[in-house]
């Protein structure tokens, strides 16, 4: 797999990871991705607040969910193996056979700011 690919599929999935969260949570005040943030320095507990909007006299915390996710690319010699793109990969083949595999690991860190739910709305 070339590096732009991965790149964009990497990017692709966490942005689409991120609107089915929204999605899942709609039913709360859960806020995935907020915008209109004031970040506090690295010494707070806390990521930041949302910015004050009007009818509502506090701002809610914001929390940063970090992910730190090994991703694993094995490219099988088995008929029909091609490249297998897996996080957190075994490596033992299906139906208990084994295969020999070349491969390459990679790690991909990243932040998700939430507002986390007080009630379900």
């Amino acid at each position: 797999m070339d590096l732009k690919d991965f790149v964009k599929n990497s990017l692709h999935q966490i942005a689409e990871g991120i609107i089915e969260a929204s999605t899942a949570l709609s039913g709360t005040d859960a806020i995935v991705n907020p915008s209109d943030i004031t970040v506090f320095t690295d010494n707070s507990q806390a990521y930041g607040r949302t910015s004050i909007v009007p009818k509502q006299s506090n701002s809610r915390v914001v929390e940063k969910v970090d992910f730190d996710v090994a991703v694993t690319v094995h490219e099988g010699k088995a008929k029909d193996a091609g490249l297998k793109v897996s996080i957190m990969s075994v490596g033992i083949g299906a139906g208990g056979k084994t295969e020999a595999k070349s491969g390459s690991e990679s790690r991909i860190r990243f932040a998700v700011p939430m507002v986390f739910p007080t009630k379900r709305t």
